[in-house]
């Protein structure tokens, strides 16, 4: 194992790897580091504390939520809708269930947008919302799984509804403090956050800084900071029923829309098999994207592994290619 985690050390360093790693065997870590810089331009490196963006890992912190409200009687996974927005177009035929499953048949609004009015709007959740809510269905909900960005911003501002608390305060009470996430909290642009590392992409084999993102655009479909150890705390809160019960997990996990052959969609989470150092293997796992991030999450609920990593360089291939590579390494028998 040593061996292993050596070259899997090398192979980050060799690709000039920038954020952060862990690996965790059977509840134990067996390797967190820290790679590159949290700000290039004034040579800040990165440490394990260093809270990095995890974009669309951040639905499945979401969809336990939800399940846990269920679990609270505070909403039902039946729940259309319109319950909540009354004047929400075909909303009666719009299930949470629809949303957390990516079923709901609601577009992506353009992410290159033009977002004054939106920044600028009396309510920020009801100038979001415009974006999408009188656009067209792509399909009758439930008949099939498209990816939605719209559909985890809508389940964020049920939970406010509900809770009567902001997002970010709802999971700072019921998630992070009771699992000790003490380097997760949200994005918010204006607020000075200590050890928040600084966004980049990379353009012509440059690092540049990324384009600039109001983080409440992604919301609860993407819009936290995090640790690679918070991540690993989160997990561990999940199998150890700390912050939904066991049948919520085990429905969470558990394949709810198919998407192609060995993969399907559960509640905030993708479910794949596939063989993976010479073993068939399950492989839970999210990943995330955007202007200055490329993050993975992944469990193998088999081998009781655990395996993050997060970068605040957007270079998709290489970071793909790089997390490929970890895997191959770490489960080569």
């Amino acid at each position: 194992m040593i061996e292993k985690l050596k070259k899997i050390d090398d192979e980050l360093l060799s690709n000039s790897f920038s954020g952060l790693m862990l690996i965790a065997k059977n509840n134990q870590i067996l390797i967190s580091k820290a790679y590159g810089f949290a700000d290039y331009e004034f040579d800040v490196v990165s440490t394990v504390d260093t809270k990095f963006r995890i974009a669309s890992i951040t639905k499945q912190l979401t969809a336990a939520v939800i399940l846990q409200l269920v679990e609270k009687n505070k909403l039902s996974l039946k729940d259309t809708i319109s319950k909540y927005f009354p004047d929400y177009p075909l909303g009666e035929k719009i299930t949470i269930r629809h949303l957390l499953t990516h079923t709901c048949g609601i577009a992506n609004f353009d992410l290159d947008s033009d977002f004054y009015d939106v920044y600028h709007a009396a309510s920020f959740r009801d100038a979001m919302m415009e974006l999408f809510k009188n656009e067209p269905l792509m399909f009758e909900p439930g008949s099939k799984f498209s990816y939605s960005i719209p559909a985890y911003l809508i389940l964020g501002y049920i939970i406010e509804i509900v809770s009567g608390m902001s997002y970010e305060d709802y999971m700072e009470k019921f998630v992070f403090e009771p699992l000790k996430m003490r380097h997760t909290e949200f994005d918010h642009w204006r607020k000075i956050i200590k050890m928040r590392a600084k966004n980049y992409d990379f353009v012509d084999h440059k690092i540049v800084h990324s384009d600039f993102v109001d983080m409440r655009i992604a919301g609860a479909a993407g819009g936290l900071l995090s640790t690679a150890e918070d991540l690993f705390l989160w997990q561990q809160g999940l199998l150890n029923n700390q912050i939904i019960s066991k049948e919520s997990y085990d429905l969470m996990f558990s394949p709810q829309e198919p998407i192609f052959d060995y993969v399907s969609y559960g509640y905030g989470v993708f479910l794949a098999k596939g063989e993976i150092g010479g073993k068939m293997r399950r492989k839970d796992y999210h990943t995330g994207g955007g202007p200055g991030v490329r993050s993975i999450h992944i469990f193998y609920p088999d081998d009781q592994v655990n395996m993050i990593l997060i970068t605040n360089i957007n270079d998709r291939d290489t970071f793909n290619q790089t997390s490929e590579r970890i895997e191959s390494i770490f489960f080569d028998e």
